[in-house]
């Protein structure tokens, strides 16, 4: 599905850019996947497990364009992507297709600026324009930035998945798993 673009400014100030990304965009979104991976443990990959290639990159771009049930949003400030929540379908199943999962990562440099409460709340209207009755999340139970924000969109915590994460300095992290109903 295609998000309509749109041009916000940021609480700083900055003119920022949401719109879908294009297959245009497969070198530029690896490269941001890459930066935010590195900067903070709280994405599910690191780094060097973005095996994607720029060719498979394409591909996914342009299916999730074409898609009537997932979405991207890219932010987008000075051509440069910086931010980016994704909404897609829980399970393609009859008894599950109303369930939708979102994510959202920003590079820290744009972190603290509105962006992720701008990213939640169009990935909300998204969901409900689709037809989703609930959102549902995974966060890192030390992740409170990312708590606060989904907590202040009305996200409840459902449960937690004690040891979901095994950090390479042998350290674990619960993962809190939210969801709003819709």
């Amino acid at each position: 599905m295609i998000f309509t673009e749109k041009e916000i400014l940021l609480r700083d100030g900055t003119k920022c850019i949401l719109r879908s990304p294009n297959e245009h965009d497969a070198e530029q979104m690896l490269s941001y996947f890459l930066t935010v991976s590195e900067e903070s443990y709280f994405m599910i990959n690191y780094p060097e497990e973005i095996l994607f290639t720029e060719e498979e990159e394409k591909e996914l771009l342009i299916k999730k364009a074409e898609s009537a049930t997932d979405i991207m949003i890219a932010a987008v400030i000075n051509n440069k992507i910086i931010g980016n929540s994704s909404l897609y379908c829980y399970c393609d199943k009859k008894k599950m297709r109303h369930r939708s999962c979102i994510g959202v990562a920003i590079e820290k440099e744009y972190q603290g600026k509105g962006l992720g409460d701008l990213l939640v709340r169009e990935t909300i209207l998204m969901a409900k324009q689709i037809g989703f009755s609930q959102i549902e999340l995974g966060v890192f139970s030390d992740n409170e930035k990312a708590l606060n924000l989904y907590k202040k969109y009305g996200f409840e915590r459902w449960g937690c998945t004690r040891q979901a994460f095994l950090l390479k300095d042998g350290t674990f992290r619960d993962e809190i798993v939210m969801g709003l109903m819709i």
